[in-house]
């Protein structure tokens, strides 16, 4: 086998793995709330130099989201919400503010309106939402959020809006599979398409029986190259015995 061969045997092969992991982790997060798919993706990066032979090697791409909203679930539990249109929540993390369509909610120890890992959530002016001790909560399909508080029955009382920010230009970066960092968060945009549905939440986005048939295909793509890889090694070899006798 060439080396030539042989590098772009191996380009082909990290680009099938990485399609192999990407499929692998979306079916790992079918019932993730929030969860948005992974796409891998390769692309053809012909050979460059002057006397840089013809071909192209296979180039495995960064894996980036299916931005596409998961279908809604009717769950009846307050503290979670649905999100239609291209709408995204804001939450405050250690890196920065980030974007997420999982919408399982709850009230911190701090009584900040946070996700369920604890981040606090951000109004539309940009800070996190504080909340006192409600006997209940209604979120407008605007984000408008307001309540009861405990010993003044009767009385609603305005909390704030969430956030409700656009699907960003650009890419973004997958702190987890529910969770992405914008490339510039000062440039985020109010949605105004987004519309929240309290009682409701996203699921993932994965189409399981769609992943699981390219994930058996992938595999077999990789046994074929693998096997091709290891024919041509074999036939090399034995060429250069036959060479070294003769």
């Amino acid at each position: 086998m060439s080396a030539d061969s042989y590098y772009t045997g191996m380009a082909s092969l990290q680009a099938i793995s990485a399609k192999m992991d990407a499929l692998s982790a979306n079916l790992a997060n079918t019932q993730t709330a929030g969860y948005q798919a992974v796409q891998a993706v390769a692309q053809a990066a012909p050979y460059a130099g002057a006397n840089a032979p013809p071909g192209a090697d296979v180039v495995a791409l960064s894996p980036g989201p299916d931005l596409r909203p998961g279908a809604l679930t009717h769950t009846g539990n307050p503290l979670t919400v649905g999100l239609g249109g291209d709408g995204w929540l804001e939450v405050q993390t250690a890196s920065g503010t980030a974007l997420t369509r999982n919408g399982t909610l709850q009230i911190s120890a701090e009584g900040l309106l946070a996700d369920g890992d604890g981040n606090p959530l951000l109004g539309a002016d940009g800070n996190p939402i504080s909340l006192p001790k409600l006997t209940s909560l209604t979120i407008g399909s605007d984000g408008a959020i307001s309540g009861v508080p405990v010993g003044q029955p009767g009385q609603t009382t305005s909390y704030g809006q969430l956030a409700l920010a656009a699907t960003p230009a650009g890419a973004m970066r997958a702190l987890s599979g529910s969770l992405f960092l914008p490339a510039d968060p000062t440039q985020l945009q109010q949605s105004p398409a987004a519309k929240l549905s309290q009682g409701y939440l996203n699921g993932s986005n994965v189409d399981s029986v769609k992943s699981m048939v390219e994930l058996i295909d992938v595999s077999r793509s990789y046994q074929m190259q693998t096997n091709l890889m290891k024919t041509s090694s074999d036939n090399s070899r034995a060429l250069n015995t036959v060479l070294a006798q003769g």
